[in-house]
């Protein structure tokens, strides 16, 4: 990634204030977090996706918000958390200021960790499942976990959506908005081929993700009903991959995830987890995965699916991501395959009232 002269002259002061800023918060300590100091850390955020730096952006967002659940005294907050984004957040701030006076692009290049997006005029996809996240708010989050019909490439779309405080609808009443390209994220659930024309993929890991231009088009097409192409997992590639992996201090265990598919397995029964989580052990062949769920609106329609599962005698193939967390397999549980497609677990499936949603949104 380039940056212009003046921008860099920008950033590496921004980049010294930033640093100064953590600093002085870990120093002094919690309890003179103050407006202020939010105030700074979200300037840094507002300019860092300006400059489109997507890790260091991310990085302050998250610190960001965990600082204001700590100073607004909720119940949610994560002193773990909040120390791990400020603590990257301080490295990167020495680090890109570093590779900026020395004027080492390489090493800039790997800690903007901005992958190269390639143009794509045409794409058909189907949707396997969703991650759905919640900071309450703040925003809600899904990210589908999609495969490309011409060679089975994995690929990845996401959507955001801001929170208003005050405001109290379920987070599945965001997927029926339209976005400015005239679809809704609804579209993806169908169990259609989604056609999606001149947009963008960036390589990330083991999938690529999607982003959407203004030019974009995204349209729903034929009901699909060949998904026994995506029920398999390679479990030497994933051992190849941790094998070969050196971690960073700037990564988290969540980042490096497997897409795996369960046919045999078993449920066990609910324990807590902490930070108000809890997990269900599920087991497949010799391997156990702790499928974690977390509390609130987040995991409310993951955890009814999972009980409703664990009464079941045979249970339909699961699909969910995995990753290393805590020396144990952690088990995200997205969707079971049932007779017409996937069945998507972190979805809520009660009826929405949609003019309560469109009065909430004062879209009306």
């Amino acid at each position: 990634m380039s940056l212009a002269e003046a921008d860099r002259t920008k950033l590496v002061a921004l980049l010294d204030e930033l640093a100064g800023t953590v600093e002085d918060l870990v120093l002094s300590g919690l309890t003179t977090a103050s407006e202020a100091t939010r105030q700074a850390l979200n300037v840094a955020f507002q300019e860092a996706s300006r400059l489109r730096l997507l890790r260091l952006g991310s990085t302050l967002r998250v610190a960001n918000e965990e600082l204001g659940r700590f100073t607004r005294n909720e119940a949610d907050f994560s002193r773990k958390r909040l120390f791990f984004f400020l603590a990257r957040a301080w490295m990167l701030s020495h680090g890109l200021a570093r590779a900026l006076h020395e004027k080492d692009d390489a090493q800039l290049a790997r800690l903007l960790w901005t992958p190269a997006a390639a143009r794509v005029e045409q794409l058909e996809v189907v949707t396997l499942g969703v991650v759905k996240k919640v900071i309450r708010g703040v925003a809600v989050t899904f990210e589908f976990r999609l495969r490309a019909l011409s060679d089975g490439r994995r690929l990845t779309w996401a959507c955001v959506f801001p929170l208003r405080r005050g405001v109290d609808i379920p987070p599945e009443g965001f997927l029926h908005l339209p976005h400015k390209q005239r679809f809704k994220a609804i579209d993806f659930l169908a169990g259609k081929v989604i056609a999606i024309e001149k947009a963008a993929v960036a390589p990330d890991e083991s999938v690529g993700r999607i982003t959407l231009a203004d030019e974009s088009t995204v349209t729903a097409g034929e009901a699909f009903g060949e998904w026994d192409r995506f029920r398999s997992w390679e479990p030497a590639a994933a051992l190849a991959r941790i094998q070969d992996y050196s971690p960073s201090p700037f990564d988290l265990e969540v980042e490096m995830q497997e897409e795996v598919v369960l046919d045999d397995w078993q449920l066990g029964e609910a324990a807590e987890d902490g930070d108000g989580q809890v997990a269900y052990p599920v087991r497949s062949g010799a391997a156990t995965w702790q499928a974690v769920v977390a509390p609130g609106a987040q995991g409310q329609a993951l955890r009814k699916a999972l009980e409703g599962l664990r009464k079941k005698k045979k249970r339909p193939p699961l699909f969910g991501l995995m990753h290393y967390e805590r020396c144990r397999l952690a088990l995200q549980p997205l969707a079971v395959f049932g007779p017409n497609g996937p069945e998507h677990l972190t979805i809520s499936d009660e009826k929405l009232d949609r003019a309560a949603l469109l009065k909430a949104l004062k879209l009306t």
